[in-house]
């Protein structure tokens, strides 16, 4: 691998604009050059980490091999347990915790796809298997030769990240997964920029509750179709770095040995077509910082927690020893500062561990960031959040849950003060690696453990979805339709 200790390029990627917005980001390890033939799933791990320890398990570079064999898609990959609740999938992950996948089948023939979960977007798409661009020929693709029946329209599609672009048709096949099949519409690539070279996921599944474009979302099929009682997904983001792999979601229900307490809800705000929610507060170090009127998009496909300069900025101040260059920050390696967002009148506790990055010389880089990936009072709280919580998103009811995320060993929730507290303790075990396989603005909240059960009303097929810029990113931002749809680390 290529190593730039001294800098790192994360190209912040805007839907529906022409040009890449660098992040830099100092003292990260830089991934290999496209095509390369160490080319890694995670190209960015921290200069020091866990999974360096000599009790760790060895990770190892996991071949994909596609039926045709004419990908190059070597990478590394924890997989996740499979799961035993009924409706449920795996999440994996890339064991950086920089992007959460899961592996669907798609059309007649059950080809396995690796598809990013973002609930940042609404669309769903894969490349397709005719399209000859350079960046196809990197990734898996599927088409024709893979199901018999895949509809093809003649209806064209396309969606831009920044300099990046995907263009083709929009199709219709089944997608199967977590125990059900569902028949869908989704983007077929037949064109891709060469931004894609490095990014090595099959496809994006979009979360998103609605959408403006011409895809009918995922989410919005599922409900209409009444596949399942609750038209809920609850899902469990996992951290390598303390070696679990209970990652999973579930549709249709909860799982309640992934949370401990209540579940708390957050209404959404209302024609956003977001999963975004009201925040009361943030407090840092114990200090409230007196925020008001902000609120967050909830977002599966970003790695990081982004806000606009002003609030990152008063998020450090509290934080001794950070220090801030352009839009990034640094902090101590060895900080201990508590952080905190307040939602519903619950804090939700971020672990260092996840809002502290890698570096050297005890100083490492903050993965709250001072980008505004939406308005002045709008955040997006990513996977470094959403680790720390077991999050709920409910269709029917329009509202977010969360509940404090059962980790190995003890987990508390402090009803003692006011707002009320959640934590959770994290283990020190080191990760372990799979085999893969062959191939409103009302802030009414509530609080309950409902654990609607899934039954199946239509078990036809499904759909696909693809890779954009993703893998080589330290910060995936993924939300078609709206600002901050990507973000991914580019050598420039």
């Amino acid at each position: 691998m290529l190593l730039l200790p001294w800098c790192l390029y994360a190209s912040i990627l805007l839907t529906g604009v022409s040009a890449f917005y660098p992040v830099r980001l100092p003292k990260e390890d830089v991934p290999s050059p496209p095509g390369s033939s160490r080319r890694r799933f995670f190209p960015v791990p921290p200069l020091k980490t866990p999974l360096q320890d000599e009790k760790t398990p060895l990770k190892l570079d996991l071949v994909k091999v596609p039926s045709t064999v004419r990908r190059d898609n070597k990478y590394n990959a924890i997989m996740g347990n499979k799961p035993t609740m009924e409706n449920s999938t795996a999440i994996n992950q890339d064991g950086k915790d920089f992007s959460y996948f899961s592996i669907i089948k798609f059309g007649s023939k059950g080809q396995d796809m690796w598809m990013l979960l973002d609930s940042g977007a609404a669309e769903s798409w894969v490349m397709d298997s005719n399209c000859t661009a350079a960046a196809c020929l990197k990734h898996n693709t599927f088409g024709v030769e893979d199901s018999n029946t895949l509809s093809v329209t003649n209806q064209k599609w396309q969606v831009t990240y920044g300099t990046g672009r995907v263009e083709g048709v929009i199709v219709k096949d089944t997608l199967s997964m977590a125990g059900f099949q569902l028949q869908f519409d989704f983007g077929s690539a037949l064109n891709a920029s060469d931004d894609f070279l490095n990014y090595p996921m099959d496809g994006i599944l979009g979360l998103g509750p609605s959408n403006t474009g011409k895809i009918t979302p995922f989410f919005q099929v599922i409900a209409e179709r009444k596949m399942f009682n609750k038209t809920i997904l609850g899902i469990n983001l996992q951290r390598a770095a303390d070696g679990d792999t209970d990652g999973q979601l579930t549709f249709g229900a909860v799982d309640k040995t992934k949370f401990t307490g209540d579940i708390t809800y957050t209404n959404i705000i209302k024609d956003t077509n977001r999963w975004e929610i009201p925040i009361d507060d943030a407090i840092v170090d114990g200090k409230p910082l007196k925020f008001t009127k902000k609120s967050a998009v909830i977002d599966t496909g970003t790695s990081f927690i982004l806000m606009p300069m002003k609030d990152a900025e008063a998020f450090h101040a509290l934080i001794p020893g950070s220090k801030k260059s352009d839009t990034y920050f640094t902090v101590p390696c060895d900080t201990k500062v508590s952080v905190e967002f307040v939602i519903s009148g619950v804090k939700w506790m971020v672990s260092p561990k996840d809002y502290v990055g890698s570096g050297k010389d005890n100083i490492c880089n903050s993965y709250i960031l001072g980008r505004q990936p939406l308005g002045p009072d709008q955040w997006l709280l990513g996977d470094a959040f959403l680790k720390n919580v077991y999050t709920v998103l409910d269709y029917d009811d329009s509202r977010i849950g969360f509940a404090s995320r059962r980790y190995p060993g003890p987990s508390t929730t402090d009803k003692s003060t006011s707002p009320k507290t959640a934590t959770t303790t994290q283990s020190d075990m080191g990760p372990t690696v799979s085999p893969v396989p062959p191939r409103d603005a009302n802030a009414n909240s509530s609080k309950g453990s409902s654990q609607p059960t899934g039954s199946m009303a239509d078990k036809k097929g499904a759909a696909a979805l693809l890779g954009p810029p993703g893998w080589l990113s330290l910060a995936l931002l993924f939300s078609t339709g709206y600002s901050w749809y990507l973000s991914s680390f580019r050598i420039p």
